[in-house]
């Protein structure tokens, strides 16, 4: 009888297959053990062997992507993570170079697969929020850094990019008291200040901003930025005066400076100073800066004058060039108005309404445009709009003279 693990002749001859067959009989009569330790030896080798061609081929993409050929490296990249989809190391590679390639929504899935496999990984998480950062979605922005700040709560960067992050997403009382905290471990940090004073600003902490307003000049003592800043400020607070007067030492600081201008006619403005609105708008607009919204002012101007041949051009221009400009759409509709037109002015007046819905003086007007057409009905129905209205939403330089701030840039 043959025994079990007997092994067979071979059924070819010849030296080479005569020696096989010795193998092959040496491996059937071996232990179990000794048989696993060698199919563990092979999977060592082949691993081995994997490895090296992986490391390779990370090598080849590393060299491309320092060449700047980001499109290529982005490929072997690609196909390296089809292979290793379980990588995190493959997968923020493949991230880092889109974001390279301003490939955001990429990147974000590449980081997010990464996560899943190194959940606790703060570089990571600190890569996931800056391709959201870098992409604009600041409020995307602020689960990865608030995670990464648990994990590491004295990561300075994390830090600092969650505070940039609150105040790009427009939370600026959470931007301030973020920054805040910076600012008292880097006082002599100009940037951190800059950008906490305008948190302070933005969300009506407008006595702080007075109040660093020193620690601001100590940075930039000629800054037309911080005088401007100052300026709104004492705006909010409904001291005019002493905003005018920060507004002309900006100007006097830097006279082009981009908006110092239109801020300062605007102030004149609302203080009913018109000839010295007049002049200051006029020099924004051969400035270069807030010209659209000069123009709107300066027709509204010559509205209030009466001078309608000198409104009418400038209150179209002003529409031409940005159609959401609510005292715009008003002259236009008081120029109609006056000129008989009443049909254009309903229009007009109907869509400064529909852009400010609680100022009082656009159903006035209204009211004044349907009686004159004989709509006796919706002028009642206007003017007990207006009636409701119990105050007027008061305007101020903050929201005139650039909108909210953007969020800051990273290198």
């Amino acid at each position: 009888m043959t025994a079990m693990h007997e092994c067979k002749p071979a059924k070819w001859s010849g030296p080479t297959s005569r020696k096989f067959s010795a193998w092959c009989c040496r491996v059937a009569h071996a232990p179990v053990s000794a048989l696993l330790v060698g199919v563990v030896l092979s999977m060592v080798i082949c691993a081995a062997a994997d490895q090296e061609e992986l490391g390779a081929r990370v090598r080849h993409a590393q060299q491309l992507q320092a060449q700047g050929h980001y499109a290529q490296a982005t490929r072997v990249y690609e196909d390296l993570v089809r292979r290793d989809p379980r990588s995190p190391a493959l997968l923020n590679d493949l991230g880092v170079l889109y974001v390279r390639m301003g490939k955001y929504p990429e990147a974000i899935d590449a980081y997010r697969k990464a996560l899943e496999f190194d959940p606790g990984s703060v570089p990571l998480l600190v890569n996931l929020g800056l391709a959201y950062f870098k992409s604009g979605d600041c409020r995307g922005a602020i689960v990865p850094f608030t995670k990464a700040e648990k994990a590491d709560p004295q990561n300075s960067r994390v830090r600092t990019l969650l505070a940039m992050s609150h105040y790009g997403a427009g939370d600026y009382g959470e931007a301030s008291r973020r920054f805040e905290a910076l600012v008292a471990v880097e006082p002599s940090n100009g940037t951190l200040q800059y950008l906490l004073a305008q948190s302070y600003l933005w969300s009506g902490q407008y006595q702080k901003v007075i109040q660093t307003f020193d620690r601001l000049l100590r940075h930039q003592p000629d800054s037309a930025a911080a005088h401007m800043l100052l300026g709104e400020a004492y705006d909010g607070l409904d001291r005019t005066d002493q905003a005018i007067e920060e507004f002309r030492a900006a100007a006097q600081v830097a006279p082009r400076y981009p908006n110092v201008h239109f801020g300062l006619g605007y102030l004149y403005w609302k203080k009913r100073h018109f000839d010295k609105a007049k002049e200051a708008f006029e020099q924004e607009i051969q400035n270069g800066g807030l010209a659209v919204q000069a123009k709107a002012y300066l027709g509204d101007i010559a509205v209030r004058r009466k001078q309608w041949d000198e409104a009418l051009p400038l209150l179209r221009e002003a529409l031409r060039l940005d159609p959401k400009l609510r005292i715009a759409h008003l002259g236009l509709g008081i120029v109609y108005l006056e000129h008989k037109r009443y049909g254009q002015a309903v229009t007009e007046l109907q869509q400064a309404v529909r852009l400010d819905p609680q100022r009082a003086d656009g159903y006035y007007r209204l009211a004044a445009a349907y009686r004159a057409m004989g709509r006796e009905d919706e002028a009642q129905a206007a003017l007990a709009k207006m009636d409701k209205l119990q105050t007027k939403k008061r305007e101020d330089l903050l929201h005139k003279i650039s909108g909210p701030p953007p969020a800051p840039k990273l290198d």
